[in-house]
């Protein structure tokens, strides 16, 4: 038993490995390929968007949102009823986009599909929309990591991806060594917000000293914020000052 144990966790390892090398071929060759729009397929230049300007203007931009949970509301106020009565542990939210079609896709493919290449795309997405409204810049970026299980599985973990391209663009250190997933949880799709609160309770660990005051955590999605709150929590609690949680979508 122990032989076969050893022998999957060489496959996974392997599989991981061939991920990893993978997203270093589309980097290190992509100025060969002839470019095209992620979404119509139209030619566009080196060195621009991955989205031509036509597809750039159609992603479905959040309008008004708390600006510390990031859920969208129709009021001309900064925070929601809810923050303002009961914020959640991190200092603010930001997501740029809601999670409806074209953006949905491009997320689901990355996450599910073996798509670690589009990291690059999602991540100079979100870069455009941070720098478009000049949010104050943390001292680390974080990813939300996952249990060792559902890393094997995947073969890689996006939202690492997604970290380590926007600190390039960004020029802010980043790492995934400060934050452990104990505990393999259920899937939070189709869950209450107490469900998904209580799912995640206690399943984040803190691996070493954080030497930042400012961190923001970074994920694809954001939905009911319970899974930053649980790393904001922890953050907190060690030293750090201001938590941001940063996603490219928030769902409706």
């Amino acid at each position: 038993m122990k032989a076969k144990n050893n022998r999957a966790i060489w496959l996974d390892r392997g599989r991981q490995m061939d991920m990893n090398i993978l997203y270093r071929f589309d980097h290190a060759f992509s100025w060969l390929i002839p470019r095209r729009c992620l979404t119509c397929k139209s030619t566009i230049k080196p060195g621009s968007h991955p989205l031509c300007p036509i597809c750039y203007r159609s992603l479905p931009f959040q309008t008004n949102s708390c600006r510390r949970c990031g859920q969208a509301f129709n009021a001309d106020q900064d925070y929601c009823g809810r923050c303002l009565h009961a914020p959640p542990p991190f200092d603010a939210c930001f997501c740029p986009f809601r999670y409806a079609e074209p953006i949905n896709q491009q997320i689901q493919r990355f996450k599910y599909a073996a798509r670690p290449e589009l990291a690059k795309a999602l991540a100079v997405t979100l870069y455009t929309e941070i720098r478009g409204i000049g949010l104050e810049m943390p001292d680390l970026l974080i990813p939300v990591p996952l249990h060792i299980h559902r890393l094997r599985s995947r073969g890689y973990n996006q939202s690492w991806l997604l970290v380590r391209e926007l600190a390039r663009l960004l020029d802010i250190p980043c790492s995934n060594r400060f934050i452990k997933k104990d505990r393999a949880t259920a899937a939070q799709t189709l869950q209450s917000l107490r469900q998904r609160k209580s799912n995640v309770r206690g399943s984040f660990s803190l691996r070493r000293p954080i030497p930042a005051r400012s961190v923001a955590i970074v994920d694809d999605v954001i939905t009911t914020g319970s899974t930053v709150a649980e790393i904001a929590k922890i953050l907190k609690r060690n030293g750090v000052d201001y938590v941001q949680a940063w996603g490219v979508a928030h769902t409706i």
